[in-house]
């Protein structure tokens, strides 16, 4: 029953066109009233949110290790396949590559509209969920409704610090709204803080505030307090929000607030000295917000490992750079030794189901001593230092500090440690970084046009844009 559930709510929500993203009709297959009837019938609507934004055409591959990931240059520039040939250069004017951006645009939005129904059926029948249970839903789904803007302004906006008057793109608050408004760049960002602060509030009765998740019997026991937007998942979106904003002061409070909660621990090297099954290459006790796919290990060996069939050997589409110099090729490193072997990417591929349900980390407490270290760099150099060297020391056996810091060296720790999520992407463009291809015609310069991706050509069209 709960299987069928979360299949039809996603269905439910799925976008009919390109040029209706906001129109989004209830289909008969879901009897709307009956769902939202019950407290367990809002927990199946988030579910389906959540399930939606695992699959592959969003976090559990797109838009993180596939081409978010590409563009974060984590891929051998001259050897990616010729699937990957136009988004590499960035050529967003090539129609495959419109149609993949467009796919990404109504993908977010829908999911936002999904939020926006739980929103508007909690408002409905306050009665089925009484207080406590209405603020965890309302607190959940706004925090959704911002994670996912977030990435939109990520996505298709300028960088706030540098085009704060700028024009944005629709933030949706409402449910069937046809054409929500247009936004500054700055606006934007705002109402996305607006929601977590909201949330926030909201989800202060959060049972993760009485649980220690990593502490309990299995991951998956800890998955059923991370793998959802959580108090602390709200207060580390806060996080990157501030940071993104050049708020450092509040980023830093917000990053701090999370690590010393307590709720998360770095990793402990006993963790992976395992046997290969019970491994947890995914440093799961760092998660903050994670979202479940047991297809994981299908779709990275699809990009990342190559396949012969019939004696004839297919290159993978995506391998991976120069990752030996970016760990510096120190088996010291278990990010190094163990997300790779023998040249194969190894972070997903999990098989002991059991013990480790696979999963794609969206927000990490390494995430979270990163952004201590980069906003702390221009005024607190010490501080700034000591958190790199805590993540290092979860990370590097036999860790030698460093005594001496630079922006670049933070960036590097990014990109040691965002391999697989995402992230890097989003770090060079808020840092305003030359795109470094490796290839002969040179690197790229930063600018909007490499940055930020086209609003698509229908939302143009029909929205009257």
């Amino acid at each position: 029953m709960k299987t069928r559930l979360f299949i039809m709510v996603c269905l439910l929500f799925s976008l009919t066109s390109c040029n209706k993203w906001l129109d989004v009709e209830l289909e008969n297959k879901v009897d709307e009233d009956k769902l939202f009837s019950t407290a367990e019938g809002f927990q199946e609507a988030l579910a389906g949110v959540y399930s939606q934004m695992a699959g592959k055409s969003m976090y559990g591959q797109a838009l993180t290790m596939e081409y978010v990931d590409l563009m974060g240059q984590y891929y051998s520039y001259n050897s990616v396949g010729t699937a990957y040939t136009y988004f590499k250069d960035f050529d967003y004017t090539n129609s495959g590559v419109k149609s993949t951006i467009a796919s990404f645009w109504n993908n977010l939005y829908n999911c936002i509209a999904s939020a926006n129904n739980i929103l508007n059926w909690a408002d409905k029948n306050k009665s089925v969920l009484g207080e406590t249970n209405r603020n965890q839903v309302r607190g959940e789904a706004l925090a959704l409704r911002a994670f996912l803007h977030f990435d939109l302004y990520r996505l298709f906006c300028p960088d706030v610090k540098l085009s704060p008057r700028a024009e944005g793109i629709p933030y949706n608050k409402e449910f069937g709204v046809a054409l929500p408004p247009m936004y500054t760049v700055e606006e934007f960002v705002q109402l996305v803080i607006n929601d977590l602060k909201e949330a926030e509030t909201l989800l202060v009765g959060d049972p993760i505030v009485s649980t220690v998740p990593y502490t309990l019997g299995t991951k998956s026991d800890a998955d059923k307090y991370v793998a959802r937007m959580n108090l602390y998942s709200v207060k580390a979106m806060l996080a990157r929000a501030y940071q993104a904003k050049g708020d450092n002061v509040k980023a830093v409070a917000y990053a701090k607030e999370v690590i010393e909660s307590g709720k998360f621990r770095l990793l402990e090297f006993a963790s992976v000295d395992q046997t290969e099954a019970l491994s947890d290459v995914l440093f799961s006790d760092e998660h903050i917000f994670s979202l479940r796919n047991k297809e994981l290990k299908d779709y990275s060996e699809k990009l990342h490992r190559d396949e012969s069939k019939n004696g004839v050997t297919s290159f993978k589409p995506l391998p991976f750079g120069s990752y030996y110099n970016w760990y510096e090729g120190n088996n010291d490193d278990v990010r190094y030794s163990k997300w790779f072997n023998l040249g194969d990417f190894m972070k997903y591929y999990m098989d002991n189901t059991d013990a480790f349900f696979r999963k794609m980390p969206m927000i990490k407490l390494s995430e979270m001593y990163l952004i201590v270290a980069e906003c702390s760099f221009d005024t607190d150099s010490e501080t700034s230092l000591e958190y790199l060297n805590v993540l290092r020391d979860h990370r590097i056996r036999n860790h030698v500090h460093l005594q001496y810091l630079s922006k670049e060296s933070i960036h590097d720790e990014m990109r040691r440690e965002y391999l697989g999520e995402g992230q890097m992407w989003y770090v060079m463009k808020r840092n305003n970084l030359k795109i470094e291809t490796g290839a002969s015609s040179g690197d790229i310069e930063p600018s909007d046009v490499v940055y930020v991706f086209p609003m698509p050509d229908a939302e143009i069209e029909d929205g009257h844009r």
